[in-house]
């Protein structure tokens, strides 16, 4: 295996496998993580279970970008699916290989980037990119997703919002938290991304708004997206033709509840 000429790969290749691994086996337990000391604990298989289950699969073959050690590749086998993966991190691809490697059902796993996917044009009938966009340059990873999709394919999509509560502490102390440690976080411009994928012939099949920092852990969500909300998590189908867009960014470095903090007002 290679890796990637990617300046964010080297972060994702030290310590992280360990330390999302650690926070994910913990999903189920306290609503306060013990990995990292005073955060809300992170969601549990059963909340993309429940969504998947609402929302169906097409039936064909699923792309998993950010796939990290195969985490959901059991889900999707049981839906009978052909599962590909991709992720930057070489440390998670070489997990991923270990675990499932070989196995019926598992077709390719790929280090690569969300924005550059090693697949043809209309590979694949779903996509899932689920706690993983926010780390993307969103624009183009978008588009990258759209052009592999085949036409009126399914994308499962989740991200952080850009325009949060100010009292959620816990997002504050999060992305301040993520930003000194060099986590590349970038925080979306919901309605901005939705507007572009309407223009495009997109179809939002189901949106799940989380207003704050551990509501996604729960599963306490809306059905709507209206400001300020923390996460997100939009199904989304295809236009009913293929191609690659050509997106204008949509997400920012920094939140606008953050920068506003910052300036005082």
């Amino acid at each position: 295996m290679t890796g990637i000429d990617d300046p964010r790969a080297a972060y994702w290749n030290e310590t992280y496998r360990k330390y999302w691994q650690d926070r994910v086996a913990e999903a189920g337990e306290a609503v306060q993580s013990q990995v990292q000391k005073g955060d809300a604990r992170t969601e549990g298989d059963w909340v993309y279970e429940r969504v998947f289950a609402a929302h169906p699969f097409r039936t064909g073959r699923v792309l998993d970008v950010g796939c990290a050690w195969g985490r959901m590749f059991k889900i999707y086998r049981e839906y009978g699916l052909a599962v590909s993966g991709v992720d930057i991190s070489e440390t998670m691809i070489e997990a991923a290989r270990e675990g499932h490697g070989g196995a019926d059902g598992i077709e390719a796993l790929e280090v690569a980037t969300a924005e550059t996917l090693p697949f043809e044009d209309a590979s694949f009938e779903n996509l899932v990119c689920v706690a993983v966009f926010d780390a993307t340059y969103q624009h183009l990873a978008l588009a990258e997703f759209l052009r592999v999709l085949k036409p009126a394919g399914r994308l499962y999509l989740t991200g952080k919002s850009d325009r949060y509560a100010f009292d959620d502490d816990l997002a504050l102390a999060a992305e301040t938290g993520a930003r000194s440690k060099g986590h590349p976080n970038h925080f979306t411009d919901v309605p901005a991304m939705r507007a572009a994928l309407s223009d495009l012939g997109c179809r939002e099949v189901a949106t799940y708004g989380f207003a704050r920092r551990g509501d996604f852990a729960e599963f306490n969500h809306s059905n709507t997206l209206e400001a300020p909300f923390y996460e997100w998590f939009l199904v989304i189908d295809a236009p009913q033709t293929s191609g690659k867009p050509d997106l204008a960014p949509f997400a920012s470095d920094y939140s606008r509840t953050f920068l506003t903090q910052e300036a005082g007002l």
